[in-house]
């Protein structure tokens, strides 16, 4: 794994914001996508990032086990600590049922490797994260 040195550490869920807000910058998103990024013990990100692309309106269990599966293999082969996540899409801001019904099928698949880190979501205007009041209807679902 490498990782650029002028990147201070990502060790709160403040840094990770940041850090979101300036990989994806300004201008919104063509494409609904699963972003992930990897960081090792100390915080530190690995200059790997994995945009999955096109992924549908809801979460079909064979996508969520082939996404889980990759970030297995990744954090095994390369030997990362954390695997921050962020949905991106087109469209306004409000969180849909959709982007909440994603956030939560990842979050109940891998909650196994104990994730530290929120799932943010990323649209055309806003940054925001998906906090646990957001998730608990879709988490029955």
């Amino acid at each position: 794994m490498t990782t650029s040195p002028e990147r201070k550490p990502i060790r709160t869920e403040h840094d990770l914001f940041e850090r979101w807000e300036d990989l994806m910058g300004s201008g919104g998103f063509g494409l609904r996508s699963l972003w992930l990024i990897f960081l090792d013990e100390e915080g530190r990100q690995s200059d790997l990032i994995v945009p999955i692309d096109d992924i549908p309106m809801l979460p079909d269990p064979r996508d969520v086990g082939a996404i889980t599966d990759l970030i297995a293999r990744i954090r095994e082969e390369v030997g990362v600590a954390e695997v921050p996540m962020l949905i991106s899409r087109p469209g306004p801001s409000e969180m849909t049922e959709g982007d909440r019904r994603w956030a939560a099928a990842l979050t109940v698949a891998l909650r196994d490797q104990h994730p530290r880190w929120p799932i943010h979501l990323a649209t055309r205007n806003r940054l925001q994260v998906f906090a646990a009041d957001d998730l608990l209807g879709s988490l029955a679902s």
